[in-house]
């Protein structure tokens, strides 16, 4: 039986990669005759049964096809990312993983449609690192806080922080005047400066933040960090650190004493403009700021006359308020801002990161006496 169900799932993966377009899930499902009767093919074998929510007709979409044979041997993958898609399925009883791919045009929403299908769900997995969008819609769903949720983190945080001291080196070294001097043909010997002996103060001290401390360190920086929770991981990166429970003079003195002021908080009701007006004046005038966590963390209406005044040096973004950033935005004018359109972590590994992460989770899923993941989702906070 056990050889069956792996020839089975080696079927779907096949059939994935012959059906084109959005609605092929139902098609390949219905071609292949899945068990419907019982509890389908987990009650028959250990196998899981994996919802996948993507667009399998994007390019991303049909990247992570490509992926998919490389867990046929320990799972059956259904892929769909709309109600049509699924609303034929009669093993949506047997999900026991729903994985979302929201960089593949996957719908976090569609969860709640086919909530009450999936009785058995025991896993749900985002190969994002955010999890903003997805968060509220469990939140709101009967029984979904007992159901684990994890996501990418740590996948992306070597990118993001190479992003982060390029954004650094940009202001410290003045690249934009070197360019200008190269166009108008100046010779222009000014004296720069080095990033050995400044601060850098994290907003948001996990592991995207931890990443990047690592690599200040090498640098020679001072280390300032302001986090939710005392004695977590990764204090001993930081020089000094400041908590959220001190109140809001303790966030206000890592901007104060900062050069560099980095945010990698998450997005959602708590973080919402944890970075705005007062923040900003409490600034020196030769500091930077840097976000590439979620642009909701970050008061644009207060960030873009910090820009344009010259109450701050600089800022970095990679994420925004609004995304894709409106043509009409004044952040598109601030001339002292190096912008990025949040693509700071898609390198050329991006999908091999996530999906190498993935399947680390699912070998400890499947593994004989699992008894649950060390690190989850906290969908209280939204990280």
């Amino acid at each position: 039986m056990a050889a069956k169900l792996r020839t089975l799932s080696r079927s779907v993966v096949r059939a994935l990669h012959t059906v084109e377009g959005r609605g092929s899930s139902p098609v390949l499902c219905k071609r292949l005759k899945l068990p419907v009767s019982g509890r389908g093919l987990t009650s028959l074998g250990s196998m899981p049964v994996i919802a996948l929510l993507a667009d399998a007709s994007s390019a991303n979409g049909k990247a992570l096809l490509e992926l998919l044979p490389q867990i046929s041997e320990k799972s059956t993958c259904l892929v769909g990312n709309s109600v049509s898609d699924f609303k034929d399925l009669k093993n949506l009883p047997d999900v026991d993983v729903v994985v979302v791919a929201v960089f593949a045009a996957g719908n976090p929403a569609v969860i709640a449609d086919l909530w009450p299908h999936m009785t058995r769900l025991k896993w749900i997995h985002s190969l994002a690192a955010g999890v903003d969008t997805l968060v509220p819609v469990l939140n709101s769903l009967p029984g979904a806080s007992e159901i684990p949720l994890t996501n990418a983190k740590g996948a992306f945080s070597r990118s993001l922080a190479e992003y982060s001291l390029a954004a650094m080196l940009h202001f410290n070294k003045q690249i934009p005047r070197l360019q200008k001097n190269r166009t108008t043909k100046t010779w222009d010997k000014f004296i720069m400066n080095e990033l050995h002996g400044q601060t850098v103060g994290f907003i948001g001290f996990g592991d995207i933040a931890q990443s990047t401390a690592r690599l200040c360190k090498a640098f020679g920086m001072r280390i300032l960090a302001w986090r939710n929770t005392r004695g977590a991981s990764g204090e001993e990166l930081a020089d000094e650190v400041f908590y959220s429970s001190d109140g809001a003079g303790a966030k206000q003195e890592v901007f104060k004493q900062s050069d560099y002021v980095i945010c990698s908080l998450p997005g959602g009701a708590a973080t919402y403009h944890c970075c705005g007006a007062d923040e900003f004046k409490a600034m020196k005038p030769s500091s930077v700021f840097i976000s590439m966590g979620r642009g909701s963390c970050v008061d644009e209406s207060a960030l873009v006359p910090a820009l344009t005044s010259g109450q701050i040096a600089g800022a970095a973004l990679d994420v925004f308020e609004k995304e894709p950033l409106p043509e009409d935005s004044p952040v598109w004018n601030c001339e002292n801002l190096l912008l990025s359109p949040h693509n700071a972590d898609l390198t050329s590994q991006y999908m091999e990161l996530t999906w190498n992460l993935f399947r680390h989770r699912l070998d400890e899923f499947t593994s004989e006496g699992f008894s649950g993941f060390q690190n989850v989702v906290d969908k209280t906070k939204g990280y």
